[in-house]
């Protein structure tokens, strides 16, 4: 038996440009507009969700070998872009 995703209602405001670009992307690919922005976030998504940790893993791994300096500038760097 398959299961069913649960799936919620999101509104959001788009660029005229963007929202018509969707439409002949709809219209083109036979495919509903919603399932190209899902398939859209879901790849943004896995892109970037483990980015900041990258920096950390690098950073605590300098810590753990003693490159305190370099791991300094990378924990900076971390806190820079979680303040964005």
């Amino acid at each position: 038996m398959m299961k069913t995703m649960k799936t919620v209602a999101c509104y959001f405001r788009l660029d005229s440009k963007l929202k018509k670009r969707l439409d002949e992307l709809s219209i083109n690919t036979k495919k509903s507009k919603s399932s190209i922005l899902v398939e859209a976030l879901e790849l943004y998504l896995a892109e970037h969700e483990n980015e900041d940790f990258s920096f950390a893993i690098e950073a605590l791994e300098e810590l753990k070998s003693g490159d305190l300096k370099s791991a300094s500038k990378k924990i900076d760097k971390v806190v820079k872009k979680l303040k964005r």
